[in-house]
């Protein structure tokens, strides 16, 4: 084997404490760290132009398997089929329970949170306009009464009150 190539880095502070916590709960040699680094970041580099927050979303809900990737154009099509079925009702009380049990999962949690984690959904955009203050832009106006009954579960269900107001493609939610 060829003799390994010698570099000399210098690390800042920050920096220098995270490689010995990798050193310590790896227990791997100074260089297998760097290396494996770099060649991570190498082969994931093009992830900087993403929201990182975002990303470790989609790890989470797709790894653990209770996650699909649905076409946004297929979720509008099964809501606007909804909309004229007549089951409409069971339908929307079956959303109704989900979101409920979503409440759950999200107790203890901030709306801040819990509004990302929706977003990461595609449900919508989320423009914070105040303090307390809202804006979600929807993806189609066909997602507003799913995307309405199911934050007015999840809020209810942690205790959080709130006003929302409907526009055509945006609901405003305004916390009180």
């Amino acid at each position: 084997m060829k003799n390994p190539i010698r570099v000399t880095i210098a690390l800042d502070e920050e920096s220098n404490e995270i490689f010995n916590r990798l050193r310590e709960s790896c227990r791997l040699s100074q260089s297998e760290i760097i290396r494996r680094a770099l060649k991570f970041y190498y082969a994931h580099r093009d992830f900087e132009n993403y929201d990182f927050e975002k990303i470790r979303i989609y790890v989470e809900m797709l790894g653990e398997g209770e996650h699909v990737i649905l076409d946004i154009d297929h979720l509008v099509a099964f809501l606007h089929m909804v909309e004229t079925h007549p089951e409409k009702e069971k339908f929307m009380e079956v959303h109704r329970e989900i979101a409920r049990s979503h409440a759950d999962q999200f107790a203890g949690k901030s709306v801040d949170y819990i509004l990302r984690r929706l977003e990461a959904c595609n449900f919508f955009r989320i423009n914070k306009t105040g303090e307390k203050e809202y804006t979600l832009i929807l993806v189609s106006k066909d997602t507003k009464e799913f995307v309405r009954v199911f934050l007015e579960e999840v809020l209810d269900g942690v205790g959080i009150k709130y006003e929302i107001k409907e526009d055509l493609t945006k609901l405003r939610l305004r916390l009180l």
